[in-house]
């Protein structure tokens, strides 16, 4: 009976291992080919097509190690069979806000109130993604941006990236990304990254229209298609364009510690506040016989001209006839949206919210009151932000503080400027000019001249903020 017990023991575990063996040659396990999981100690890994030439799908299949994708809502549209709970869409303004609600099932509704499935956001791995309707966020005012200090700030994630279809062209915006924490901004081939944290630096990689943020091209890249791919481990970001077969054509990296290093060190101390915000209302007036300039005695007529001081350093009062005196009355001037002007260009025409009338003077005036109601000494510094062609001269309170692209000495409304491209949001440093600040009511007045009498184009834009220590409230 033993040995009867001991074969048929035997014979039971020759069968088990039978069907092992032949459980594991049906389900023909890959022993070498293509990846299959993300690479050791990946925190997170999300891939972006920028553009692309070939087949979306393909891509998906052949990038196994990445479970999840964004791409345009007009490159989706245009291979439906691509599209899967894999792809979030990123909305461009290429359908209306309600088709593009009914079109992608699996994207949150309503994660702010009033923009549909527009604007959303996600959580993969240690990465908070912002998918965002960039055609809204051309509004300085928009809600956008609360929701996304409010959205980090109640879920800190180790990285926050950020898809637009597009530049808002506001430097309030993306002064808004980095004091929310946002690592990386996405639009189109353009890759927007914090200078600070930048660890290896890409080819074509340029400073910005913006503070702190440079950009890397990708639309320079010899060989296309590729696809960018997110690679998180632990506090370390790489950013890669890559070909098929995980070829990386180049890369870019960064560290979050530094952002929260300087997170601490530099927004907590101090506060960066808005006297004059972008796309203000202005008070505004052609050049004309009506607009006229004191000349007080004594100022030198072919030098500073219009910064009129005496050798006290103490300021000269201007009549109010003076379109630059603070007591000037413009009443009668008419009032616009900035961006204001006029232009030739297709692609500006669409940013100026004022179009002004081109006339026989090359010179614009503007001007605008702004109040601050705190004591100015104890603030550290004043900022100028302008958007201009061809040249500017900045007044504030009556006393020159800034000019480009004009020559120095008395202007009147035939002056020329020197001919000049679009110059997009110059950051001027005003702190010399802090002094000239007052408690109450401030007025700055602006005016901008062309190029040549002929010229096709005049463009205006402005914001003024001080810097404080976090002390100080308007």
């Amino acid at each position: 009976m033993a040995s009867l017990y001991k074969y048929k023991l035997s014979l039971s575990m020759l069968v088990l291992i039978g069907i092992l063996f032949c459980s594991f040659y049906w389900t023909r396990v890959p022993m070498e080919g293509s990846k299959s999981s993300a690479p050791a100690g990946a925190s997170f890994r999300f891939g972006y097509f920028s553009q692309q030439e070939g087949e979306i799908g393909e891509w998906i299949k052949q990038f196994r190690d990445i479970s999840f994708f964004a791409a345009s809502n007009q490159l989706l549209q245009q291979q439906p069979e691509a599209q899967s709970f894999q792809l979030y869409p990123v909305y461009d303004g290429s359908t209306t806000e309600q088709l593009f609600n009914q079109a992608y099932p699996h994207v949150p509704a309503e994660t702010l109130p009033g923009y549909g499935k527009s604007v959303y956001s996600i959580t993969k791995g240690t990465a908070r993604l912002f998918f965002l309707n960039a055609d809204r966020l051309k509004d300085a005012g928009d809600g956008q941006l609360d929701w996304i200090r409010k959205t980090i700030n109640g879920n800190k994630q180790t990285f926050a990236f950020a898809w637009l279809s597009e530049d808002p062209k506001l430097p309030e915006v993306w002064t808004a990304f980095r004091e929310a924490g946002i690592s990386a901004v996405f639009i189109r081939n353009s890759v927007y990254v914090l200078d600070l944290a930048v660890t290896q630096e890409p080819s074509e990689y340029q400073t910005s229209n913006y503070e702190d943020w440079k950009v890397w091209d990708l639309s320079e890249l010899n060989e296309t298609p590729f696809i960018t791919v997110l690679e998180a481990h632990d506090h370390a970001l790489t950013i890669k364009a890559e070909k098929e077969h995980g070829q990386v054509l180049d890369q870019l990296e960064l560290n979050a510690d530094s952002l929260a290093s300087w997170d601490l060190s530099t927004l907590q101390e101090k506060q960066d506040i808005s006297l004059v915000g972008i796309q203000s209302l202005w008070h505004y007036h052609p050049g004309d016989d009506s607009i006229k300039s004191a000349l007080p005695e004594g100022v030198d007529l072919v030098g500073e001209g219009p910064i009129i001081e005496t050798s006290h350093t103490e300021s000269v009062p201007l009549p109010s006839y003076d379109w630059r005196s603070p007591d000037y009355d413009d009443s009668d001037w008419k009032t616009g949206r900035s961006p204001l002007g006029y232009t030739n260009n297709k692609e500006l025409q669409t940013y100026i919210q004022s179009k002004l009338e081109s006339g026989s003077s090359p010179t614009y005036y503007f001007r605008k009151s702004f109040e601050w109601n705190s004591d100015p000494k104890k603030l550290s510094d004043l900022f100028l932000h302008i958007a201009y062609e061809d040249g500017y001269v900045v007044y504030l309170n009556g006393q020159e503080v800034s000019r480009d692209a004009i020559l120095t000495g008395v202007l009147t409304d035939s002056s020329l400027a020197i001919p000049n491209e679009f110059t997009f949001y110059r950051r001027v440093d005003l702190k010399a000019h802090l002094n000239k600040l007052v408690k109450g009511t401030n007025v700055i007045a602006v005016e901008v001249h062309r190029g040549h009498p002929g010229a096709p184009n005049l463009l205006f834009d402005l914001g003024l903020s001080v810097e404080s220590n976090g002390e100080e409230r308007r």
